[in-house]
């Protein structure tokens, strides 16, 4: 499999482009030289940063849609969204990181300082693949947030849960020299802090709505997210979860961050990306999604992901047929 990060011989810097998770970006080569990466299907990429490097890092970047769980166990970053504040992370930091569509940003490391970091990224159709949520539905009440919800992004630290903290120790320690058993282990650590991730996020503290209210809010959201091939309206749902409409509506906004018809389309247009990478048509993706008219499917699509879903289609590697659920 093709290195990323692989460097020839007379470069002075790591030149990264057109990578399905990387940003494009140049690093000096003696960062570059700190990294070990692992890529797994196109669909998970797991770094591994670990030395001291002789210069400072800043690198200015595009990076593609994606979610991102970056762990720091040693060093100090300073990291930023356009349009958005900067992220100080340090030892002990935990940060995760969301795009529904390309957004540039900032990250600054300075040279001399030992570094331990772990950072795993899922594209969108990767991590529904791994059961994890759609991008859409990551929230909470963060130790630090310097999303830019105008891009589609979410950017916020928190202190990392021990497990997490464990879990990147055991990927930087990770001594396997048989090629097979180390991604074994490396794709099943990441799993598993993609795991803690999620719950500590679901264990952040949310607005001040009632016990009964907020299960019915998680209702309404869980039935968009298994079943969005299904004609939602705030009436139709409001009805299933025994909810008024405006409690509803200014509910969902609270919790998920989304109003309804965002939250379903988002939950939409990553059910298609996946569809589309498993090796749908354009079509059978739209239908399957609930999207009935399929030119303001491509135009939602390429809003959302910077591409048209057929280049969406295209570029997905690893390509596999699955059964598509059956448009309600």
């Amino acid at each position: 499999m093709r290195d990323p990060l692989a460097l020839g011989p007379s470069d002075d810097v790591l030149r990264v482009r057109g990578h399905v998770l990387l940003p494009d970006v140049a690093i000096p080569r003696s960062w570059a030289q700190l990294a070990r990466l692992e890529e797994f299907d196109g669909e998970m990429v797991v770094t591994a940063w670990q030395g001291t490097a002789s210069e400072d890092l800043d690198s200015l970047a595009e990076g593609p849609p994606m979610c991102c769980i970056a762990v720091f166990l040693q060093g100090k970053a300073s990291m930023a969204l356009d349009g958005g504040p900067p992220l100080a992370a340090g030892p002990g930091t935990a940060v995760l990181q969301t795009a529904e569509r390309p957004v540039r940003g900032r990250f600054r490391m300075a040279g001399g300082q030992a570094v331990r970091l772990v950072d795993i990224r899922y594209t969108p159709a990767g991590l529904l693949r791994a059961g994890g949520k759609p991008l859409a539905a990551l929230h909470g009440d963060f130790f630090q947030d310097c999303s830019v919800p105008s891009s589609g992004s979410l950017m916020a630290g928190f202190p990392a849960p021990a497990a997490l903290l464990r879990l990147a120790d055991d990927i930087l320690q990770c001594a396997y020299a048989d090629p097979v058993i180390r991604r074994l282990y490396i794709r099943a650590k990441a799993l598993e802090a993609l795991a803690v991730v999620l719950q500590a996020v679901d264990e952040q503290p949310g607005p001040a709505i009632g016990p009964r209210e907020r299960r019915q809010l998680g209702q309404a959201r869980r039935l968009i997210e298994e079943r969005f091939g299904e004609q939602w309206s705030v009436a139709s749902l409001a009805r299933a979860v025994g909810l008024g409409e405006k409690k509803l509506k200014a509910g969902f906004r609270a919790l998920v961050g989304r109003s309804v018809h965002a939250y379903l389309r988002e939950v939409r247009l990553e059910a298609a990306a996946s569809l589309l990478a498993a090796g749908h048509s354009v079509t059978q993706a739209a239908l399957a999604a609930g999207f009935s008219n399929l030119s303001h499917f491509s135009k939602s699509f390429r809003e959302a992901k910077g591409v048209p879903p057929s280049a969406w289609a295209q570029r997905a590697p690893g390509q596999r047929r699955i059964a598509a659920p059956a448009p309600r």
